[in-house]
């Protein structure tokens, strides 16, 4: 069924070949933001971006930097620029800038405009010396940053799919040549040189320099009712790709898995039939867990979740750059000092 989209793969390809052309060509102005890092991907869904950004914000902080994020706040209600506080509401400002403040708290700042090249105008005037990363930002193409990456998974490259609507390409794969590097996410703690050699051969055309990351799973933690012990495993999920997250965890515990839609919106119905599937089944030892970017959304229900004593925890994550120093090496190269 899939070659009867076709011919509005092609209308789709020619729309952004256009879109592309007046950019390149100058007739649409792209601008250079100084100092800066470019985290995207050419294909729809979950890529790795938001643990790559959480690595490189981290990785700045303990060189002494001043680092700002910079996001349009996917499905928020509001429109104006705002400075991220611990305080918001998810809807308000988006889940992942409210997840990077609360994780990073004061030593980063989250700015989310809809306009990425205002935003960063505003950072720079704050703040010249300030690092700037843009997460989601390879389509938006009035801002050129110093750095780009390009994240794709290790089980779903974007060198095997295609264009939208046929697959889930924003772009054309020639199109990676406008960034530094590509980052393959998700690889497997045990992956095998000979694997690492096929896809490094599978992408040699494109002519960039290429990294390979694991994910790193940290200790849950808790916002609801503590448990002493954990057996098993409510695992309630928002996000485009959970499918590395469920093996992990049933890996270790007897898992019951409810899966809803990337960025999900979650409403007090929502939580209160998440709770009676809770109770239908658990004992003491068992324990909802989501995803640190879910939590933010949840905590809108913080009251509900205090007051019926839910044992809600998440799981935190991070992630490994295999040649960690050949990457922060290259971005130095083009970003300056750090």
């Amino acid at each position: 069924m899939r070659f009867l989209l076709l011919p509005f793969s092609w209308i789709y390809a020619t729309g952004v070949f256009i879109r592309n052309l007046l950019f390149d060509s100058g007739v649409l102005k792209s601008n250079m933001v100084n100092k800066s890092i470019g985290i995207g991907n050419l294909s729809m869904g979950g890529t790795g971006k938001t643990p790559l950004t959480q690595y490189l914000a981290t990785w700045l902080i303990e060189n002494n930097k001043v680092v700002y994020i910079l996001s349009r706040g996917y499905k928020r209600s509001t429109h104006q620029n705002i400075l991220v506080k611990e305080s918001h509401l998810s809807h308000e400002v988006g889940d992942e800038p409210l997840m990077y403040k609360k994780r990073f708290k004061n030593k980063i700042n989250v700015f989310v405009s809809k306009n990425r090249w205002l935003g960063s105008v505003y950072v720079k005037k704050n703040n010249s010396n300030a690092i700037l990363l843009f997460d989601d930002v390879y389509q938006h193409r009035k801002v050129i940053t110093d750095f780009s990456i390009i994240t794709t998974p290790y089980n779903d490259l974007f060198d095997d799919d295609m264009l939208l609507p046929v697959g889930r390409l924003r772009e054309p794969k020639r199109n990676v040549n406008r960034a530094s590097c590509i980052l393959i996410t998700r690889c497997p703690d045990n992956m095998s040189q000979d694997k690492r050699t096929r896809i490094k051969d599978k992408l040699s055309h494109y002519n960039k320099p290429l990294f390979f990351s694991s994910i790193i799973y940290e200790d849950f933690v808790c916002f609801g009712e503590k448990t002493r012990e954990i057996n098993s495993v409510l695992l309630l999920t928002g996000i485009a790709k959970n499918e590395n997250l469920i093996a992990h965890i049933e890996n270790t515990y007897e898992t019951t898995t409810i899966s809803y839609p990337d960025h999900y919106r979650y409403t007090l119905d929502d939580i209160k039939d998440i709770h009676q599937k809770f109770n239908s089944f658990a004992s003491e030892h068992t324990i909802i867990l989501t995803t640190e970017k879910d939590m933010v959304r949840l905590l809108e229900f913080e009251e509900y979740i205090d007051t019926n004593k839910l044992p809600m925890y998440y799981q935190p994550i991070s992630i490994n750059v295999h040649n960690e120093k050949e990457f922060t090496s290259l971005i130095k190269e083009y970003v300056g000092e750090i």
